[in-house]
This record gives C-alpha cells, structure tokens and sequence, in this order.
C-alpha cells in the first residue's frame, strides 16, 4: 500500500516534517471526497493533500496503527472538535478551506483528546504552510497556540448540557454536540433509551473498537487456539456470548493479523455478536444453506465451520467485488471443494436458479441496514446515514425478506438480521412481514436455547447494543415456515 505524503526538505525552522501526519490529513479529506472507510484508511488515493512538492512514502506498521487510530478518532469526535474549532475561530467553518480544516481539527484531536502536548502543535503549522500555503499556517499557529494556552489555563469551551426540563429537541442537540453524534439519531435513541443510557451508548460508540477472533472449529478449538497465541504474548479472553468459537482480544491485534493464523484459516476476525445471528440459524450438516446477502463472507464461512462442512452452502450477494475471495478463504478454512457455492449477483434475478433444488432449509437474510449498531468501527457512517436512507433501507429489506421466503422449504427456517438498532428494520420489519406472509411464524429465540439468555428481548429476538454487551450493536430474529 502507498501511503503518506514526505518531502525530502525540512519545513519552517528547519524541522524534519512529518509524514504520518500529512497521511492523516490525506485519508481525513478522502472520506469527505470519497465516502472512504474510516476504519480502513488505505486504497486508492482520493482528494489531493497537495499537488506539489509532495511524494508517497511507505508507512511502517506502526505508522499505519497511528493513522488507522487517529484518522477514526478525529471522525468519531468531528462534531465536537468544529464546535470547539467554532469558539477559537472568527469565520465560518463552511468557509475554511477542507484541507486546513482537517488539520485543525487533527491538532485539536491530539490536544484535547489523544493527550499530545503542545509542542507538538508546530508539526500541524508545518503541514499546512506545505499543503496549503503560509497564510494557513498562520492561522494553524494562532488557532493552536490559543487552544494550548486555554488547555493549560482551564479555561478552554466545553459544550454544555441542556437540562432534564429541556424539550428533546434540546437534550439531543447539546448531547450530540457533546458526544459527537447527529442530533436526528440522538432524538431517536432518546424517545427509546432515555437520557442515561442514550449517553451510555453514544461514549461506547466514541470508544476504541474491540475486536473477536472467530476460531475456526475445522482446523482448531477455541482453547488450544488461545494457549498458542498467549505463548505470542497476545492477550485473549473467552467471549462471554460464544466461549466455544470466539476469543476477545484484549491486546495484541496487530500481531496477530502480521501472524499466519489468518492465512492459514485457523481464525478470522469477527464480532461475537455476528456469531451470534448465526448460532441462531444453527445451521447443521448435511443441510442446504443460503446466505442471501453474504458480503463479505463472515456469517457464511461460521456456518460453514458449524456444518462441518457437510452439506450444500449458497453464498450470494449482488456485490462481486465483496464477494470475491471468499472462496479461496473457504478453502483455506478447510471447506471440502464442491461444498461452498459463491454466486455474486442479484437474489431476484438468482432466485430461479436457486429454487430449482426444491428450496433450502436454512436461509439467513443479514440485510443491508443502516448500520447504526457498529458505529464504533464505522466512524463514518454516523454522518452518511441521513433519515431518508432510513426509507430506502426499510423498503429493500422488505423485498430482500418476501425474495428470500420464497426459497425456504416448508418446515425450513428464515433468519432475518441487520447491525442497526432502528425498531423500522428491525422488529417493526418482522412484524410487516408476518402479517403479508401467514406462512411464517416467529420461533422466540428462548424457547430454542442456542442463544445466552442476556442476549434476548422479551419477545425472544436477538437484540445486542455497544453498552451492554461489549459487542456491535446486531438484530436478528429466527422464524419458521409451516407451509
């Protein structure tokens, strides 16, 4: 991967600039420009830090965990950081050039947030006097010094918030400026949550991300996997959900992923709370099985794994792009050949072709949602999703269910699951759904015992949020065809 931005000079006052930095702000303007991923900052260049005197420079490993952090932090807290911008500057944000306003925000970040101190301002006057010009780094100078100064004097603007007796429209603005979020998302979690546990998910949210390693049970068990990479001195912990496939990495991702457990299909990365919807399918061998929406391939290759590879597994999805290597994966885990079928493209178009076996017996829809469960590894996306693509998601979910009904055998099992916490998607989906399909009913996920009680909502769907249960934010429930 190419990456940061260097220039063989020194920048003003002799200082050696620095280039992580400069990649910093690169991949900050290229999820404006691009809608790029926050938590996957590599790729293809998007808008320009600058145009000359620049040229790419590989980052190390170490340099690349910085910039993955940095950038994802700066994109969680970029509400609070232009509130905060907004007190220290005497002109609009919206008439800052983008590229300046990356970097100031990046200073603040690391001021106030990440614990830089502030020294380390200069670094950020650099850059902008190199990709911007020596009128910015002017302002870069007076906005930071000014900032430091407050910081150390205990007078630096902190965001208030509106009192219980304020109207929700207030509480939602001022706790989302406070804690970096839309206020429109913040109303709706209000109306459901309350105030306190509002608070509670949005700082889980604003939180690093913690990751699973899903043990490949073909290869390995979850218990001699975590005494082989303890020896690494990795940091692994049985996850409370799924002991039995996952392990909780407390410390020690990085070397892991550098590792050969993941080439060799010993593990792969995966939130326990996506085990979780497939634990609730429980798939089992000798079993035909469709995943309808499978990019990019996790939830396909568990129940897999939990077939044993036994069987017939269908993995469709409309993007060939997601979808592609998931078979070499799939062989890599120890799938026997023939037994995974990867099909990338519509399920509507697809669906001739994949009833004439007579249907299936197990399928999982994980439809696209708006992802508002995973807000803590998609920074981003907290200001992408606008309450219109609410509409557009709840519409093509539905049509993603009655295609995929079709392909269930009578006595088969349908389970439907997204990442969002949205009751539209949600529980409000299954029960439109089951009102226009009398062939279906609702198996209440208690009454089944494949799922940890703590998981479960009182009308037995699978409900996981960020605060609770120290997992992504998942929905699924489990629902049977009589007919």
């Amino acid at each position: 991967m190419r990456t940061p931005y260097h220039r063989d000079r020194t920048g003003s006052g002799g200082r050696v600039l620095d280039t992580t930095r400069g990649e910093i702000v690169h991949q900050l303007l290229r999820i404006e420009a691009e809608g790029a991923f926050a938590g996957l900052v590599g790729g293809s260049p998007g808008q320009k830090v600058a145009k000359r005197r620049l040229r790419r420079k590989e980052l190390d490993k170490r340099q690349q965990a910085r910039v993955t952090a940095a950038v994802a932090g700066v994109t969680r807290r970029r509400r609070r950081l232009d509130w905060l911008l907004q007190q220290l500057l005497n002109r609009p944000l919206a008439k800052v050039d983008p590229r300046l306003l990356a970097i100031l925000r990046l200073g603040l970040f690391e001021l106030t947030m990440a614990g830089k101190a502030g020294h380390a301002m200069s670094a950020h006057v650099d850059l902008a006097a190199l990709i911007v010009n020596k009128g910015a780094s002017g302002m870069v100078n007076a906005v930071l010094r000014n900032a430091v100064r407050q910081l150390a004097a205990g007078t630096l603007p902190e965001p208030a918030l509106a009192p219980a007796t304020a109207s929700l429209e207030a509480r939602a603005d001022s706790l989302g400026v406070a804690l970096s979020h839309p206020t429109w998302l913040v109303e709706r979690w209000l109306r459901r949550l309350g105030d306190q546990e509002t608070a509670e998910l949005m700082a889980a949210n604003n939180s690093e991300p913690a990751y699973c390693l899903r043990v490949n049970r073909l290869r390995t068990t979850a218990a001699a996997f975590k005494d082989e990479l303890c020896s690494t001195g990795a940091v692994l912990a049985e996850s409370p959900l799924l002991p039995e496939d996952f392990l909780c990495v407390e410390s020690g991702l990085a070397g892991l992923l550098r590792g050969a457990a993941l080439s060799d299909g010993l593990c792969q990365v995966q939130d326990h709370a996506a085990g979780l919807v497939v634990a609730l399918l429980n798939p089992q061998p000798g079993e035909a099985v469709l995943d309808a929406c499978a990019a990019p391939g996790g939830k396909a290759l568990y129940a897999a794994a939990r077939m044993g590879g036994q069987g017939r597994l269908v993995a469709v999805d409309r993007s060939a792009a997601r979808l592609r290597g998931l078979a070499e994966t799939g062989r890599a885990q120890g799938l026997p050949e023939g037994f995974l079928d990867v099909r990338p493209g519509d399920l509507q178009a697809l669906g001739e072709q994949l009833s004439a076996g007579g249907g299936f017996d197990r399928v999982l829809v994980d439809a696209p949602c708006s992802g508002t469960g995973v807000l803590t590894k998609r920074a981003d996306l907290r200001w992408r999703r606008t309450p219109l693509d609410l509409l557009d998601l709840v519409a093509l979910q539905a049509e993603l269910l009655d295609i995929a009904a079709r392909l269930v055998r009578p006595g088969g099992v349908l389970v439907y699951s997204t990442c969002s916490l949205e009751p539209e998607e949600n529980e409000e989906q299954i029960a439109r759904f089951l009102e226009r399909t009398p062939g279906f009913r609702l198996q209440p996920a208690d009454a089944l015992g494949l799922l940890p009680p703590g998981v479960l909502t009182p009308q037995g769907y699978l409900a996981t949020l960020p605060h609770r249960h120290a997992a992504d934010g998942a929905f699924a429930a489990r629902l049977l065809r009589a007919s």
